[in-house]
C-alpha cells in the first residue's frame, strides 16, 4: 500500500511540474508558443515520460485549465460562505473571480481555448471528464445561491429566465468585465487593480439591480460590503494583489528616477 501511495505522490508532483514548466513558457511565448518539445526541453524527463502524462499539447492545455479551475472552485466555495444576503454572497464570488483573474491571468484566459472544438477533440476522456466536473463545481455555489434566493423573496425568477441562465448571464458578464480591463492594462500591471476592482463590482450591481435581485444598490451600501469580502474571505488574495500593485508604482518610480521623469 504505502509504495503506491509514493508513486501516486510522485506522479502528481511531477504533473504539477510540468503544469507550471508549460505555464512559464506560455507567459513568454504566448499560449500560441507553447510545444511539447519547449516542455520536453525544460525538465528532467523523457519525452516518452511526458506523454505518459499529457497526450498532447491540448491535454495539457486542458491540465493547465483545470488546475486553475480548481483553485477557482476552492474560491467561489469560500465566496458562497460569506456571512450577508444571498446577492452579496453573489457579488463575493465575483470579487473572487476577479482576483484570481488578476492573479493567474494566464490560467484565467485559458477558458476560452478550453472550449474549442480542436482542443476538446484532442484531449483524454479522463481530463475531459475532470473538465466537465470541474464546471459543475464552479456553478454549484451559484445555483445553490439562486435557490435561497428564490426561497427568501430576494430573487424573483422571471417566466422566460431558468437558473441556469442566471447563472450564465453572471459568469459570461463577470468574465467579459474582467477580460476587457486586465487586457488594457500592462502584462503583470497592478497599478489599477482598485478601479478595476470597483468596475467589476459596480457591472455586477448594475447586471443584479437588472435582475431585480434584492436588496438593489441604491437600497445598501456595497461598497461596505465589498471591504468586508476582501477582508473576511479573501484577505490573502486581496493582500497579494496590494503587494503586486505597490511593486509595479515602486518600479515605476525608479524607471522614472533613471530616465529623469
Amino acid at each position: 500500500m504505502s509504495p503506491r501511495i509514493v508513486n501516486t505522490e510522485r506522479l502528481l508532483a511531477r504533473e504539477q511540474e510540468l503544469i507550471e514548466t508549460a505555464l512559464s513558457i506560455m507567459e513568454q511565448d504566448g499560449t500560441a508558443g507553447l510545444t511539447m518539445d519547449k516542455v520536453v526541453a525544460r525538465v528532467p524527463y523523457s519525452k516518452g515520460t511526458v506523454y505518459n502524462h499529457f497526450c498532447s499539447r491540448e491535454d495539457l492545455l486542458t491540465g493547465i485549465c483545470n488546475a486553475g479551475m480548481a483553485s477557482l472552485a476552492e474560491l467561489f466555495t469560500r465566496a458562497a460562505a460569506f456571512q450577508g444576503t444571498t446577492r452579496e454572497r453573489l457579488l463575493a464570488i465575483h470579487c473572487a473571480y476577479l482576483l484570481h483573474a488578476l492573479l493567474d491571468p494566464t490560467r484565467f484566459m485559458l477558458v476560452i481555448s478550453a472550449k474549442t472544438a480542436n482542443l476538446i477533440e484532442r484531449t483524454s476522456e479522463r481530463r475531459l471528464t475532470a473538465h466537465y466536473e470541474l464546471e459543475g463545481r464552479l456553478m454549484g455555489p451559484m445555483l445553490k445561491l439562486v435557490d435561497e434566493a428564490i426561497a427568501t423573496g430576494e430573487l424573483t425568477l422571471a417566466p422566460h429566465l431558468s437558473r441556469r441562465q442566471i447563472v450564465f448571464t453572471n459568469w459570461a458578464g463577470s468574465f467579459g468585465a474582467i477580460s476587457l480591463l486586465i487586457s488594457s492594462q500592462d502584462k503583470c500591471s497592478c497599478r489599477d487593480a482598485l478601479d478595476t476592482q470597483t468596475e467589476v463590482f459596480n457591472h455586477a450591481n448594475l447586471l443584479l439591480d437588472g435582475m431585480l435581485w434584492q436588496p438593489l444598490a441604491r437600497e445598501w451600501d456595497y461598497d461596505s460590503t465589498l471591504k468586508r469580502i476582501r477582508t473576511e474571505i479573501l484577505p490573502r488574495e486581496s493582500a497579494l494583489i496590494d503587494k503586486l500593485g505597490e511593486d509595479v508604482q515602486c518600479q515605476e518610480k525608479m524607471s522614472n528616477l533613471k530616465t529623469g521623469g
